[in-house]
């Protein structure tokens, strides 16, 4: 990555408090960055053009007004910014000066309960300017950076003009100066037709009326953010591009979820989704046959820790994708593997039915190893794979988290032996328990 946040000490991982300042300071308003500088003082507009791609706008009454859009390209390995400058009254000089401090690094990985510590990461980054380029190398990351910048311009009163600034990242110096170089160029076309491609997209998925204005968010952070090309045909689906670029099976399923309802057989929605099923299944490393708590973006395990849901939604994701695109073929392909874990899941229940986890979905550790909705979720992957196992799991969960009443959240044994009653944002599966079957919706006991 390239930022101007400094790297997270890791003597501090453990301490919730610096965890939260730091992640707090990432996405702070006030955060200054870095980027263009253009004479010009104050503070600008946001805007987001068809929801998706960043406007900013500052109007210097007499002077000029600065209009700045930010776009990814899809399938590159960079970012572009279109500046206009319109003058106003008098002919103004444009003087493109780069501000704010850069770092090229790792990401920061700011979590509050550290599953284990990643090794260090060797870097040694060389940095220099030449003309109106600015780059960044490093051998030990392996990784490189290249920031092109508009020369200087006078424009007369009463007329505008585009600055193009171009950044691109490389395995190589010689990579990232190459696709800053043709991103610059293809600058304008690439912007018009993102635009005219997202508002297309949105009148084609049945999303265009203002109602519809934080389905249209949701689904641009997904693919413009979330999703990030691990490989060839390759999606890791992250939690958060910035505060927290690891991947969850569970964050990442209601992220696909999403896209599958929305357009099944769009190109965009299953590059995502395709390649995130590719990931799990052929990329992602699963320690003791396992998916982890949660994994970098290249597949390699961050949290070796064994979560009962983190290895069920890959599952109900391959369902859905089936049923949702009428496509069987990816359910086909992984059905072995699928098969496979779902009866070494079914070898580790107690004598009462039950699977201990090591964790809560909220990433705790708990007293409880047998948690309530991640029963649930085997329940409902079970369902139409092993009827006969999935009434075997329901009549143990109904037996052994039924407490005062009501669902327990986690239990330490049998009969609700040391029951928690709580409830969670990452207990969905408790919440979709009568949609599914597993209960009724006005059963008191759920209610």
């Amino acid at each position: 990555m390239l930022s101007d946040a400094d790297a997270f000490p890791d003597d501090q991982r453990l301490e919730q408090g610096a965890v939260r300042a730091y992640r707090a300071s990432l996405a702070s308003p006030s955060r200054k960055g870095f980027g263009l500088a253009l004479l010009a003082s104050g503070e600008a507009e946001a805007f987001l053009v068809e929801d998706s791609l960043p406007l900013a706008v500052l109007d210097h009454p007499g002077y000029a007004r600065f209009e700045t859009l930010t776009l990814a390209p899809r399938g590159r390995t960079g970012a572009l910014q279109i500046v206009r400058v319109a003058a106003h009254e008098q002919n103004i000089g444009v003087g493109i000066e780069w501000h704010g401090r850069m770092r090229l690094g790792r990401a920061a990985y700011t979590q509050l309960t550290p599953g284990g510590a990643l090794p260090a990461a060797r870097s040694n980054t060389t940095t220099g300017e030449d003309g109106q380029l600015i780059w960044f190398d490093d051998r030990d990351l392996g990784a490189s950076a290249a920031i092109a910048l508009p020369t200087h311009a006078n424009l007369p009163a009463g007329m505008s003009l585009p600055f193009i600034v171009a950044i691109a990242f490389g395995d190589t110096l010689e990579d990232a100066v190459r696709e800053t170089v043709v991103l610059a160029g293809e600058a304008h076309d690439l912007v018009g037709a993102e635009v005219r491609e997202r508002r297309s997209w949105w009148q084609g998925v049945g999303r265009a009326a203002e109602s519809d204005r934080a389905i249209r968010r949701a689904a641009a952070y997904a693919l413009d953010c979330a999703a990030a090309r691990a490989g060839d045909d390759l999606v890791a689906v992250l939690a958060d591009h910035e505060i927290l670029p690891l991947v969850w099976t569970r964050d990442a399923y209601y992220v696909c979820r999403m896209l599958l309802e929305l357009a099944p057989h769009d190109e965009r929605v299953r590059t995502v989704v395709d390649g995130f099923l590719h990931w799990l299944f052929d990329a992602a490393e699963r320690p003791g046959g396992w998916w982890p708590r949660a994994s970098l973006a290249n597949g390699v395990a961050k949290d070796p820790v064994f979560q009962l849901d983190q290895q069920l939604y890959p599952f109900l994701l391959l369902e859905d994708h089936a049923r949702l695109t009428g496509e069987p073929e990816l359910a086909d392909r992984y059905a072995t593997r699928r098969d496979e874990i779902i009866r070494a899941l079914l070898a580790r229940r107690t004598a009462f039915g039950l699977i201990a986890a090591d964790e809560t979905p909220a990433d705790d550790p708990s007293e409880q190893p047998f948690h309530f909705s991640s029963h649930v979720l085997l329940w409902r992957v079970l369902r139409d794979l092993d009827p006969p196992a999935a009434a075997a799991v329901r009549t143990a969960t109904l037996a052994h988290f039924t407490d005062a009443g009501r669902f327990a959240y986690a239990v330490r044994g049998a009969s609700a032996e040391g029951a928690r009653h709580y409830h969670d944002a990452n207990d969905l599966p408790t919440v979709f328990a009568p949609g599914w079957g597993f209960c009724d919706v006005d059963d008191p006991v759920w209610r």
